[in-house]
């Protein structure tokens, strides 16, 4: 298989940054060698301890240079491909060999390869005969381009945008309002264990049946801020909370990722069984309200691969996961939205004469899905079909809020996508009142430029942070408030608890509070994109605003403020925010270059 790039991409795996040298060729010999004699020899093994990998993929994958996965990328798939092909292993020894490269370069225990790798390998076989035309040249830039490798036969695409532009004003209230909670990231954990062993030596801790060796390493009652998910009895207070709390919601927002960060042990039964209850649970919070969602990349078994409808076979298809959401979601939508939630998991629905929702599948440009090496064009169609329906609404003199999990600007966005996104923002702005994500676990936001006049301000999008406290976060929820007549939205509110504190009293329910209003903290006059951008502006010349804002990304969590955040990671905070395309800096470079 392709050694380095399934290994490292199917977890994720970041290696360190270009200071070893890797001799010519070594890894390609010791992979031939491999397939020749059956085993690694000692010489290759101590070559990849040496890479310094291990564990590196539990952190989340930004842009950056890294020359010693690229070259890892290149030397292995290949020759890996030239075995696939040439009928000299079958997909179980494929499967081996890349379990003991996975212990072998990021040293995880082999329950955890073995899940992995035996739950994505007929993936990776069926793509590999099935596209033959594809090398190292292709996957690498591709899959590693979060990492920096960049290069090869990089085939581009775009799509059709209507011709066009409508009036961009934004900010203009009405005095009426409406309310939406935004909740994301839930990540159930149905193995989650209060008083198990939070410190383990796999991905995902606090589990069933695990004991720790001293009090300081147990699992606390309502949630820790080690790798650990989300209990049921927390989920359950949460939305005991949100739905006591705010008696006068509109809708609810759900910007995906039920499913748990035990990626090696996941099932269709199992998601199926998660997904139900967890959907069960929000129809029984909001009985009245209209609940709008989108997939997360964790939905799937396995997570992140969102397959063609072309691709039928059992163990390949995703289309179990569009059926399922749709019987899922059919109490909030319409035939023909759920028509389209069966042909890729996205949807348009008009909420009210004047306001549509256009919710998108954007886990499909996420590098760690598959199939992208199987056919990266516009997955679904999603984006001509998104651009098309924002057209129609324009003529139709409609408002447009748009829901999605990946957001558009991350290093492990693939870049053709993001920039074809960022197009579809461009032009249709104006009728773009807000827009909704999650997946970073972060509270944090993106503003989107005018491609013509960089410096003008034209959109923003709001991410939810997270119910899960994976990792270092306390949990949250966010309470938008939205002008009732252009349907802008006028300010939010995060509200949330502490988990130490929480954890203090196992028998007491968590004391959710407001943690601030964006508004008034920031000393903004509203959250248009020109408001936004005055923000970006103050965390470019006052250090105290960019650091307050590093605080609110994880919600005050204690283990994140011990860490700190230095001048290198406080630029990184402002620089995300201004970036809404993948490999664009130019508002960054432009704001952050007195830092």
């Amino acid at each position: 298989m392709w050694g380095h790039f399934f290994v490292l991409s199917v977890i994720a795996a970041t290696a360190l940054g270009g200071e070893i040298s890797i001799p010519p060729n070594a890894l390609r010999n010791g992979m031939k060698d491999r397939f020749r004699t059956g085993s690694f020899s000692p010489e290759f093994q101590r070559l990849l301890q040496s890479l310094g990998m291990a564990h590196k993929f539990r952190s989340n994958v930004e842009e950056r240079e890294d020359n010693v996965l690229c070259d890892l990328c290149h030397e292995l798939v290949d020759p890996i491909l030239e075995e696939i092909r040439g009928g000299a292993i079958s997909s179980g020894e494929l499967a081996e060999v890349v379990i003991q490269l996975c212990t072998l370069l990021v040293f995880e225990s082999y329950e955890v390869c073995e899940g992995t790798i035996t739950s994505n390998v007929d993936i990776i076989w069926h793509i590999a005969l099935s596209r033959t035309e594809k090398g190292a040249h292709t996957i690498c830039p591709i899959i590693g381009q979060g990492y920096g490798c960049s290069g090869g036969d990089m085939a581009d695409w775009s799509i059709n945008i209507p011709p066009g532009s409508s009036e961009i004003n934004h900010g203009v209230v009405s005095g009426q309002e409406l309310q939406a909670v935004l909740l994301t990231d839930i990540h159930y954990d149905p193995y989650y264990a209060p008083g198990s062993l939070a410190t383990c030596n796999v991905p995902v801790c606090c589990t069933v049946n695990t004991v720790p060796v001293s009090p300081e390493d147990a699992a606390g009652f309502w949630g820790d801020y080690r790798d650990c998910d989300t209990a049921l009895h927390t989920i359950e207070d949460a939305l005991d909370y949100i739905s006591a709390q705010h008696t006068d919601l509109d809708f609810v927002y759900y910007t995906g990722d039920v499913i748990h960060h035990r990626v090696w042990n996941t099932s269709i039964e199992a998601n199926t069984n998660d997904l139900r209850l967890i959907f069960d649970m929000l129809d029984a919070a909001f009985p009245n309200i209209p609940i709008y969602s989108v997939l997360g990349n964790h939905e799937p078994h396995p997570l992140n691969v969102f397959a063609p409808l072309e691709v039928q076979e059992d163990g390949l298809s995703t289309q179990w996961l569009f059926d399922l959401s749709a019987d899922l979601w059919s109490k909030w939508l319409d035939e023909d939205a759920l028509a389209t939630v069966r042909l890729g998991g996205y949807y348009t629905v008009l909420v009210k004469p004047g306001f549509r929702i256009v919710a998108i599948n954007s886990n499909v440009a996420y590098t760690f899905n598959w199939w992208l090496l199987y056919d990266d064009v516009d997955p679904y169609g999603q984006l001509q079909w998104m651009a098309d329906t924002l057209y129609q609404a324009e003529q139709n003199g409609e408002r447009v809020h748009i829901l999605s999990h990946v957001p558009s600007n991350g290093g492990s966005t693939y870049s053709i996508w993001s920039r074809e996104y960022r197009r579809i923002i461009d032009r249709f702005a104006g009728i773009i009142s807000g827009a909704f994500n999650g997946h970073s676990h972060n509270d944090e936001l993106i503003l989107y430029h005018s491609s013509e006049n960089p410096t003008q301000p034209i959109s923003v999008a709001w991410n939810g942070g997270s119910l899960t406290t994976y990792s270092d976060k306390n949990p949250n929820y966010k309470l938008f408030k939205i002008d009732a007549e252009n349907f802008e939205v006028v300010d939010y509110e995060v509200w949330a608890f502490n988990l130490t504190s929480a954890n203090l009293t196992p028998d007491i329910t968590p004391d959710w509070f407001r943690m601030y209003s964006f508004k008034d903290i920031y000393g903004l006059s509203g959250a248009a994109p020109q408001d936004v951008r005055q923000l970006a502006i103050n965390m470019a010349t006052d250090r105290s605003v960019v650091e307050q804002y590093f605080r609110f990304s994880s919600r005050y969590a204690d283990t994140a403020l011990s860490r700190g955040c230095d001048d290198g990671c406080l630029r990184d905070l402002l620089c995300k925010l201004l970036r809404s395309e993948v490999g664009d800096y130019t508002q960054c470079s432009e704001l952050s270059a007195e830092w």
